[in-house]
C-alpha cells in the first residue's frame, strides 16, 4: 500500500506540473523563456506518462476501466478507515 500512496502522490504532483508549465507558457512574452518552459513541459508530460504506466502495470491505477478504478478506490477508503478506527 505504501508504494501506491507514494506513486499516487507523485502522479498528482506530475499532473500539477504539467498544468503549471502550460499556464506559464501562455503567460510569457519571451520566446527564450517559452522554449525553456516547453522543454520542461515535455519532461513533465513524460514523467507523468512513466508514473501512470508504472501504476497501471502494477494494478495501482485502472485508467481504462472506471468501474474497476472506483472499486479500487473504495477498497483504499475502507482500508484507510480501518486504520483510523483501529
Amino acid at each position: 500500500m505504501r508504494d501506491e500512496v507514494i506513486a499516487t502522490d507523485f502522479l498528482v504532483t506530475a499532473k500539477a506540473a504539467v498544468r503549471t508549465y502550460a499556464v506559464a507558457i501562455t503567460e510569457t512574452a519571451s520566446p527564450e523563456v517559452r522554449d525553456v518552459l516547453k522543454k520542461q513541459l515535455n519532461e513533465a508530460i513524460d514523467t507523468h506518462a512513466k508514473i501512470a504506466s508504472y501504476m497501471i502495470k502494477n494494478e495501482m491505477y485502472h485508467a481504462y476501466d472506471i468501474n474497476e478504478q472506483l472499486s479500487h478506490d473504495k477498497e483504499k477508503v475502507k482500508k484507510a478507515l480501518e486504520m483510523v478506527n483501529g
